[in-house]
């Protein structure tokens, strides 16, 4: 998390709900990250969430979700042990990006130990977090900035 601009100037971003282009099909999935996006970017001091007329139009599609097992139980050959990775890409357009457009592929991975007690809420919340920092952290990238900036 961070709380400074950076030196540079704040930026409007436009958000639309995240595209889930996952196969087989993970419904729902979606509405979670975006969520999550929103919060951060409300911790975010760079970017400031517009409806409309952003500096930056942001949009993610989540392409990869994988949530396989590490390591099982010897004796009943349940998971102990669930990896979860999700890759999204990230395309943002406006005045302020170089060129017009950028697109960058962001992937965050997060776990949890089913047999420890930890639960795959508290998981794919971190997930989302971290996924979602790297979201914005792409949306903020300082060239972008600095081409915009007045």
């Amino acid at each position: 998390m961070t709380s400074s601009l950076d030196d540079m100037p704040e930026r409007s971003v436009e958000l639309t709900t995240v595209e889930n282009q996952l196969f087989p099909p993970r419904p729902g999935l979606e509405y979670d990250l975006t969520r999550r996006i929103k919060d951060e970017i409300a911790l975010d001091r760079r970017l400031r969430l517009v409806s409309e007329g952003g500096d930056v139009r942001v949009r993610v599609s989540l392409v990869r979700f994988e949530e396989p097992t590490i390591v099982k139980d010897l004796k009943t050959a349940a998971p102990s042990e669930i990896l979860l990775r999700a890759t999204a890409v990230v395309e943002a357009r406006g005045y302020m990006v170089p060129g017009g457009s950028l697109r960058r592929r962001v992937t965050a991975t997060d776990g949890y130990a089913p047999s420890l007690g930890e639960s795959r809420e508290e998981a794919l919340a971190r997930l989302w977090r971290d996924l979602s920092r790297q979201i914005l952290d792409a949306a903020t990238d300082r060239e972008w900035a600095a081409s915009g900036a007045k």
